[in-house]
């Protein structure tokens, strides 16, 4: 005879579902933890007008942030511009330069040493220029890469779905502070005038600051150049990847309307500038593929000497400002990008691609020399690409684009390099030596890098090269810095070292300790607005107290420099005094790192401890659901409750020990980031539910099995097919609800 089924008891009902819902929610709030990555994003924004010191802090400057040392900047985006697509290898030359006889088991790949002009201008004018390999944060897809290039902030899982369809950035970024409206809050500088050419995502993240003015310029009621400059604004569809040259194109064909004199000032110009002009204007359209780009409306009447709205020229602004006003330009390509994604890198089109871009490098490069303004060109990539042309981030190759920076003013001297290398070294040494700075990445732990990529495709015919290595973000601050900006409210990047290291700027404070006082000022800014907007914040106890000691420690060493100095005004060139400043700048520069590379771990990189975890909480719960529901049928489940609650609560004790013994491990390798609450809740609920699971499973007593009438088994019920698609159902019902 078969006994009736016990009715539920209530206090057993409410008690399951208790330990069920708090099962379930630890394991959603680890996986969310380590995969759902957010960031809160503040609304403040950096002011010309006010610097960021506290009202405490000595400060020798009141009324400025950084003198401008560059009047104008191009900025020239080659997506997918991988670092050894930049660098140069002499021994490569010299071993493939028979090319009947190549080295046994290698050739030439199609990507390196196809752009000359960097590698000749970096070693006759070494002042002038310098590379680096420009380390992205993943994921590597275009959108999350120009919002860090703009704003200095890192990528949240978030960003990470949307690349397709970008929607306006409302962080404080220096795109907004080019286009802020002088109304006196801007320390009466004039506005600035804005061009952009190319990938359209810009269009999407930017709708106001990148505004065309031109049908406005038609218009005094609405143009008031007083108050906003003019920009000329031309982007171009970027996701057609099988198009390899129409936004190339449109970039190249436009540049000359800003970057050579137009056709009417030739004639005031010396006797050979009008050919030499003429000569470098042929070059341009030649550079175009498709030569139907140049019947565009924009070219219908760029000769004409008086031009009202026709071309890119408007009454207000004629071609001869477009040529002479400009402050910013913001040129981007995606020939090299597209190339890889249709062939991927190891194909001669991209070789084509680089060699076009390389051309294009040169042409702007004569511009910038012939320039009476001092002028900076920045060209990189966004990101790299693997072997097959893809860049999700999860490779080194996906994540090391290149950077150069060239200028017609000299700004990279010897003396300056030396003591940005000596900056670095210290730096270097002070992060190693905190407890944070263990755990950071390498590339925030020494600013130099071997270039393996290159060496690799040869398989040890080649040593690699060392460069000097920094993340994309670094590129705000020092964007920002050298062309008069404040550094924007959010931004987590240090100043790039050689571009302040050779400068003394006002009160004869030497540069780069200097900017990179302001840089880890506003930092400091950031860090305590944030933890003041929000009690959630995420911050460690043990972060916070690292990140407050070593900034007051720098100020500290900042004021007993200002002091040494105040007692002996001619000892700025002294070399004491020099290597002081060096040590109070790497102090500033290591917090600087730390910060940045805690904040990355939090915000930047999935966590698989954490991961796993809320996986097997979830999984266990899920199962150890299925095993009450089928045991209920025989057994009370108050019953079930009162034999396993002391066993559950022995494992849970035990899961809290192993867990926090595991987290101590983790972190110190770097493996995770893991916090001690986050593995005490982990170890408890996964001993809980495990031991709850391996009671109801194979710990059957004596009345349990005399109560089952037929001799079926409990593994036998959990393995039938509707038990197993249930299962099954449930787990993946989970797993929906946290990736959406």
């Amino acid at each position: 005879m078969t006994r009736a089924v016990a009715a539920l008891p209530v206090r057993g009902l409410w008690a399951l579902s208790v330990v069920a819902i708090l099962a379930s929610a630890t394991g959603f709030w680890l996986f969310s933890r380590g995969f759902l990555l957010t960031r809160m994003v503040l609304p403040h924004h950096s002011l010309p007008s006010t610097l960021p010191f506290s009202n405490d802090s000595a400060s020798t400057h009141a009324d400025r942030w950084y003198p401008a040392k560059f009047e104008r900047a191009i900025v020239l985006v080659v997506d997918a511009m991988r670092i050894d697509f930049a660098t140069w290898s002499d021994e490569l030359n010299a071993a493939f330069s028979s090319p009947s006889s190549p080295p046994l088991g290698h050739r030439l790949m199609p990507y390196h040493n196809r752009l000359p002009v960097i590698h000749a201008l970096s070693a006759q004018h070494p002042e002038n220029t310098m590379l680096y390999r420009f380390r992205a944060d993943p994921p590597t897809t275009t959108l999350q890469r120009l919002k860090g290039l703009t704003t200095g902030q890192l990528p949240t899982f978030i960003d990470a779905g949307s690349n397709f369809a970008g929607s306006a950035i409302d962080e404080d970024n220096w795109l907004q502070a080019l286009r802020r409206p002088n109304t006196g809050a801007t320390g009466g500088k004039r506005p600035r005038n804005l061009v952009f050419l190319g990938d359209d995502t810009w269009s999407s993240l930017f709708p106001h600051e990148l505004s065309d003015t031109q049908e406005a310029e038609q218009n005094n009621t609405l143009w008031n150049a007083g108050s906003r400059g003019w920009a000329r604004v031309r982007p171009f569809p970027s996701l057609n990847v099988w198009d390899l040259d129409t936004v190339d194109d449109g970039v190249l064909s436009r540049l000359p309307f800003f970057l050579l004199p137009s056709e009417s000032a030739e004639h005031g110009m010396p006797p050979q500038a009008p050919a030499d002009v003429r000569a470098q204007r042929t070059k341009w359209r030649e550079l175009v593929r498709q030569q139907e780009m140049l019947s565009h409306p924009d070219f219908g009447a760029s000769s004409q000497a008086n031009m009202s709205s026709s071309g890119m020229a408007s009454a207000a602004v004629g071609l001869e400002r477009l040529h002479s006003d400009w402050d910013v330009i913001i040129a981007h390509g995606l020939g090299v990008d597209h190339c890889g994604h249709r062939y991927g890198p190891d194909h001669p089109a991209i070789s084509s691609k680089l060699a076009q871009m390389n051309q294009a490098i040169e042409l702007i490069v004569d511009a910038v020399r012939r320039s009476d303004k001092a002028t900076v060109l920045y060209v990189f990539g966004d990101h790299g690409m693997d072997p097959k042309g893809d860049h999700g981030g999860d490779s080194p190759r996906e994540v090391d684009a290149a950077l150069w920076i060239y200028s017609n003013k000299a700004w990279n001297t010897k003396e300056g390099k030396e003591r940005s290398s000596r900056v670095l070294e210290q730096a270097s040494t002070l992060v190693k030596s905190e407890p944070l700075g263990a755990a950071l990445d390498d590339d925030l732990k020494d600013g130099w890098w071997l270039n393996t990529h290159l060496s690799d495709d040869y398989r040890q015919l080649l040593e690699p090269s060392k460069l000097r290595s920094i993340p994309q973000i670094d590129l705000v601050s020092s964007l920002s810095l050298t062309l008069g900006l404040p550094i924007p409210f959010n931004n987590l990047g240090a100043v790039i070292p050689e571009m302040f290291a050779s400068d003394t700027s006002a009160g004869g404070e030497w540069g780069l300790l200097r900017a990179l006082r302001l840089n880890a000022a506003q930092t400091m800014r950031y860090l305590n607005t944030y933890v003041e907007s929000s009690r959630s914040h995420g911050f460690s106890d043990d972060a916070l107290r690292a990140w407050k000691y070593m900034y007051q420690r720098a100020e500290s060493s900042y004021a007993e420099l200002a002091e040494l100095v105040a007692n002996n005004p001619k000892a700025g060139r002294q070399s004491h005094v020099m290597l002081v400043e060096e040590r109070v700048a790497a102090e500033y520069y290591a917090f600087m790192r730390v910060v940045l590379g805690t904040l990355r771990q939090m915000w930047a990189q999935f966590d698989p401890a954490l991961i796993i975890s809320g996986l097997v909480v979830l999984v266990l719960t899920t199962v150890a659901l299925v095993a009450v529901y089928v045991r209920s049928r025989h057994t009370s489940l108050e019953a079930m409750l009162t034999r396993s609650w002391k066993q559950c609560a022995a494992g849970g004790v035990i899961g809290v020990v192993i867990g926090r013994a595991l987290s101590i491990v983790l972190v110190s390798q770097s493996i995770s980031h893991i916090s001690l609450l986050e593995a005490s809740a982990a170890g408890l609920a996964i001993g809980v539910m495990a031991t709850s699971c391996s009671l109801l499973l194979f710990a059957a007593s004596d009345d349990e099995l005399s109560s089952i009438s037929r001799p079926e088994s409990l593994c036998a019920r959990l393995c039938s097919p509707s038990m197993l698609l249930n299962s099954i159902a449930c787990v993946m019902a989970i797993m929906h609800g946290l990736a959406f």
